[in-house]
């Protein structure tokens, strides 16, 4: 059966590709061997990073490939790839529950989020929390943690089942505020 699929592309990402697709049955975390012939365009270089979430598999091309040339490569192999065996996945990962949480404000959500005249940002991801900083109208919305609650924290845990806390960051004139650390970029590994 041929699984439909789409890609997405990657905020600040020009060499990741999100696809689409259903996943049942596969694990949500990094992936450090994929089936069918996934597997070598990983072993080979062509994917040098790979993430499966409920829902859909991000991708990383090496930088000396472009998606024109190897996306419909790539997308025939995630179909063929879905339902093989030799799939080896490292359960959970900050990077890829940043990346959800991510895709969640600045995509999913972002125009409910705009609507209201705020901004939400990642602020870090560690052992399966997530903490996030409310800006604009948000700062000091009496419904901030309703929208917290009810809306991120729902979409970021139906897409990593692993999610444990999805908290609010103090705000920077609170006298509990702590230092804000820098997200920093992913880059794929080699």
């Amino acid at each position: 059966m041929r699984r439909p699929i789409h890609p997405e592309a990657v905020t600040d990402e020009p060499q990741a590709i999100r696809w689409v697709i259903d996943t049942a049955g596969l694990a949500v975390g990094e992936v450090t061997r994929a089936g069918g012939t996934l597997g070598p365009l990983m072993e080979y270089g062509v994917i040098t990073r790979m993430f499966v979430e409920r829902g859909s598999v991000w991708t990383w091309l090496a930088p000396e490939y472009s998606w024109t040339d190897h996306g419909p490569r790539v997308r025939d192999a995630v179909v063929a790839a879905i339902d093989a065996d030799g799939w080896d996945i490292t359960e959970g990962s900050d990077d890829l529950l940043h990346l959800i949480a991510d895709d969640v404000v600045r995509g999913q959500l972002s125009s409910y989020i705009s609507s209201h005249g705020g901004a939400i940002s990642v602020v870090s991801t560690t052992d399966a929390a997530v903490v996030l900083d409310f800006g604009g109208a948000c700062t000091d919305c009496p419904a901030a943690g309703s929208t917290l609650h009810d809306r991120v924290e729902t979409a970021i845990a139906e897409r990593y089942p692993g999610l444990g806390e999805v908290s609010r960051a103090a705000p920077a004139d609170s006298p509990t505020s702590r230092p804000r650390s820098t997200l920093l970029r992913l880059i794929p590994r080699r």
